[in-house]
């Protein structure tokens, strides 16, 4: 099953705010299907370093990949495939590509003038010709559209795919971190419809895909259909955050208001919210922006990417922070951006007090809001350090897989406390932070995660170190 094969279990809704048919649908262009590449890599101009591949023309042909491709000919530094729409929809760019046996490679996407995100950074000498799949998410307009490949770096990336669709053309190798398709929690609760609709006492809808699954009751099946593709999209851009799968398939329950399990929150990727988020009416996001209210979900999803990589730092910040990155991609809106800017200004209110009080935490602010000074470091340092913030974070993280691993094994407060002198260690290598340093200087300890503060705790000093 292709990874973002949607299944409807139950009736037909029309409209929905994207499209995810029920089987595979054929791709608008595919450079293999159309035989656009061109195996000699000689039979196209180069002009400045760039190659214009005109879909609208029979004979224009694409490279099989960007960086030095062929002897005697420039190097490809971009690619540019132009194409036309009927009408303005949003697809699937999909990319399976290898690094070659050397170079450090990576290329960005860009369609219509606007960036839609950067491949996977993969060392050809470790990983050589190594497929990586990658998926963009690309919005089409009306007419005449331009996507555009960029070489970032390297010496000369291979494809093996590239294509336009509504689903995937095909399934794509397994990504780093976990297959295609992830396992369900052992433990799940609730792992079918009918154990589902057992425990909220009527009749109810599950909505699956490969790595989310979404249970309502039958009663709010239209919004529910609309929400769920919007979840499996934030999926995809925390994936591409993080690049580790999570633990097992998240699965989001949305009982009936009042239910005694909708406890909100989530453990062990599961998701515990009532429906009220699915009561699209009475929501301003949905009735003035047709977008449904997701920040929750995905917040609460990115909790779980989180988790999955052992990171620990301020409470729970962190996956506050890449959540709030993936709802910007997914369900951006003017009532999201306004509560959100309306959060960072009270952090940055609360850290100046903070700061005033030579870093004490405010005594009129609850104890267990002392990570807001977290949360404001945390998007000081991203704006220093640039849109890659968070993505070379992980990149660390995840080179420090055996260390994590190694400080997991420890129990109580000193697994925390471990992995936070990991997590802090990760940050610290980003240059030209010096997170340490920033850290040392804002009253944070270097050792002690806050949660081992015990700051919910009567007596406590108020104190991050």
């Amino acid at each position: 099953m292709a990874r973002h094969h949607v299944v409807w279990t139950i009736g037909i809704f029309a409209q929905v705010a994207f499209a995810f048919a029920a089987t595979a649908q054929a791709a608008t262009w595919d450079m293999t299907a159309d035989k656009r590449f061109d195996p000699t890599n000689k039979a196209y101009p180069i002009k400045q370093n760039q190659v214009v591949v005109d879909l609208t023309r029979d004979g224009s042909l694409c490279p099989t990949g960007l960086g030095h491709l062929a002897s005697g000919c420039d190097t490809v530094n971009e690619i540019h495939i132009l194409y036309k729409a009927d009408a303005a929809t949003e697809q699937w760019l999909q990319i399976t590509w290898n690094p070659g046996g050397s170079g450090t490679e990576q290329f960005e996407v860009f369609c219509n003038d606007k960036s839609v995100g950067k491949s996977k950074l993969v060392d050809g000498a470790k990983a050589p010709y190594q497929d990586q799949a990658e998926v963009f998410w690309i919005a089409t307009v009306t007419g005449r559209n331009t996507v555009v490949l960029k070489r970032l770096g390297g010496d000369g990336l291979r494809f093996s795919r590239l294509a336009l669709a509504d689903e995937k053309v095909a399934d794509a190798p397994a990504a780093e971190g976990g297959d295609s398709s992830q396992k369900m929690k052992p433990t799940l609760k609730y792992p079918t419809l009918a154990s589902f609709e057992k425990a909220i006492g009527q009749p109810a809808v599950l909505l699956d895909s490969d790595h989310v699954m979404l249970l309502a009751p039958k009663s709010r099946e239209a919004a529910a259909r609309i929400v769920f593709p919007y979840l499996v999209r934030a999926y995809d851009e925390l994936y591409k955050i993080v690049g580790v799968h999570t633990k097992y398939k998240i699965v989001v329950y949305t009982f009936p208001k009042g239910h005694p399990e909708a406890t909100g929150g989530t453990s062990l990727c599961t998701i515990r919210y009532d429906d009220s988020n699915l009561d699209l009416e009475t929501s301003q996001e949905w009735t003035r922006y047709k977008v449904p209210h997701v920040s929750g979900f995905i917040e609460e999803m990115a909790h779980n990417f989180v988790d999955a990589t052992g990171v620990q730092f301020g409470w729970e910040m962190v996956g506050w922070s890449i959540g709030v990155k993936a709802t910007q991609k997914v369900a951006p809106n003017p009532i999201f951006a306004r509560s959100l800017a309306q959060t960072r200004k009270t952090q940055a209110d609360t850290f100046r007090r903070y700061k005033a009080a030579a870093n004490t935490f405010p005594a009129d602010i609850e104890s267990n809001l002392c990570d807001r000074i977290h949360a404001f470091l945390l998007w000081q340092a991203e704006l220093r350090y640039g849109p890659e913030f968070w993505p070379d974070f992980f990149n660390q993280v995840r080179d420090a897989r055996a260390t994590f691993a190694e400080a997991n094994k420890a129990g109580g407060d000193e697994n925390r406390n471990a992995r936070y002198r990991v997590t802090v260690a990760c940050f610290d290598k980003l240059p030209k932070l010096d997170f340490k340093k920033i850290l040392s200087d804002n009253g944070i300890s270097l050792t002690t995660d806050v949660k081992s503060l015990r700051p919910t705790d009567a007596g406590w000093n108020r104190k991050l170190q």
